[in-house]
């Protein structure tokens, strides 16, 4: 049986791609061998200035046993007055084998694109440990690291290969037995093997809350932080997107 998640953004953000938060993705249902979402947002304004955006993320979750299987793809297109304001895509696909209660080993793949963020192509292929030390029915505590090649192409066509590691810690409290309720807050420390001064964050803070229970309607808000400390040129070393969606299950 197959649950489809059709989310409506109310508030769409120009999303940057460069560190993505997985995490996420995870606390969605257990109970099914597979389930996915789908959601979309599209953005028309006509007048003084017209706009017309598009934004798809589509996720499927494959689980049997202590393995856990998830592809994640997502898109962001936008024209204002016939140019081009928004362009860029992003795919994520990720095993989790927990060996034993508390430990587990990650193998993932990903793959990333953003025309306004002068990154024409990021390739990263990583494996890793993964520790969940709090597994309740309310509430999660998990702890990951690993190591990961990143592969870059830039708007001047310049390439890079870097060795990086990752870690996170992620935190999550549902507030009812059905997780229509819930909060969840995630960390990513990136720094580059080789010089601890090159090094990427991803903060980001999601919280759930029911709106019409019999509807099985919800409201969907979060706030990313992402710091870059070395961004391609001309590119900030921040981005803050706060992103609010109306969800409906079913």
């Amino acid at each position: 049986m197959k649950k489809i998640l059709i989310t409506l953004i109310l508030l769409i953000s120009n999303i940057c791609f460069s560190q993505v938060n997985i995490e996420t993705v995870r606390h969605t249902s257990k109970d099914k061998a597979v389930w996915g979402e789908v959601k979309g947002g599209l953005e028309l304004q006509r007048g003084n200035v017209n706009i017309t955006a598009f934004d798809s993320d589509i996720l499927v979750h494959f689980k049997k046993g202590k393995h856990h299987t998830f592809l994640q793809t997502k898109s962001s297109q936008g024209r204002q007055s016939g140019s081009k304001f928004k362009n860029n895509s992003f795919a994520h696909l990720r095993w989790t084998w927990m060996t034993w209660q508390l430990l587990g080993f990650e193998l993932f793949t990903q793959i990333q694109q953003d025309e306004f963020k002068s990154l024409n192509i990021r390739q990263l292929n990583g494996l890793g440990l993964r520790s969940e030390l709090v597994q309740t029915k309310n509430m999660s505590l998990s702890l990951g690291t690993g190591i990961m090649t990143d592969y870059e192409v830039i708007n001047n066509n310049s390439e890079s290969t870097h060795l990086r590691s990752t870690s996170y810690l992620s935190a999550a409290k549902s507030f009812d037995e059905s997780n229509k309720n819930l909060l969840l807050l995630t960390l990513y420390y990136q720094p580059l093997v080789n010089n601890q001064e090159d090094y990427r964050i991803n903060l980001e803070a999601n919280v759930r809350t029911i709106l019409v229970s019999s509807w099985n309607i919800s409201l969907d808000n979060s706030l990313n932080f992402m710091y870059d400390t070395k961004p391609p040129e001309e590119v900030l070393t921040n981005d803050m997107v706060i992103k609010t969606k109306l969800v409906y299950v079913w």
